[in-house]
């Protein structure tokens, strides 16, 4: 099973509970960083338009998750966050490598009732990340 901690480099804070989510955001940060690079090179106007849709998305489940991780383990010192680069060069495999990483996070994440809203949260975006595959590759034609 792949690991969520490869690319971290903080290794103290990834033996805490915010270092686990620290990690993730780092990882969106950077599909962010790749959907805006593909968003630019689309050829087609669906394409171009369908990936400024997924980036809108992303960028409001990493703040979701973010919040809620801070009001659960405190505020976030303020240069954790850095992306972690991928090497996609179309939507589809960006999306499939994007939707990895979130099941990974997912299947990682505590039974506990205080990080509920982050599993739900994610769940909800699992199921937008399914719909933008459906969509994409219907784009493609």
């Amino acid at each position: 099973m792949e690991t969520l901690f490869e690319e971290y480099k903080d290794k103290e804070l990834v033996n805490s509970g915010i270092g686990y989510f620290i990690n993730y955001l780092n990882i969106l940060e950077g599909y962010k960083t790749k959907i805006k690079n593909l968003h630019w090179a689309a050829f087609g106007l669906n394409i171009h338009v369908k990936l400024d849709d997924l980036l809108s998305t992303l960028n409001d489940y990493q703040d979701s998750v973010a919040e809620d991780c801070m009001g659960i383990y405190g505020k976030m010192a303020p240069n954790v966050i850095s992306g972690v680069a991928c090497s996609h060069i179309d939507p589809l495999s960006a999306l499939e490598g994007l939707k990895e990483k979130v099941n990974t996070f997912y299947d990682g994440l505590e039974c506990k009732a205080e990080i509920s809203g982050i599993k739900s949260e994610t769940e909800v975006f699992i199921h937008d990340l399914n719909k933008f595959t459906y969509l994409f590759k219907l784009a493609k034609g």
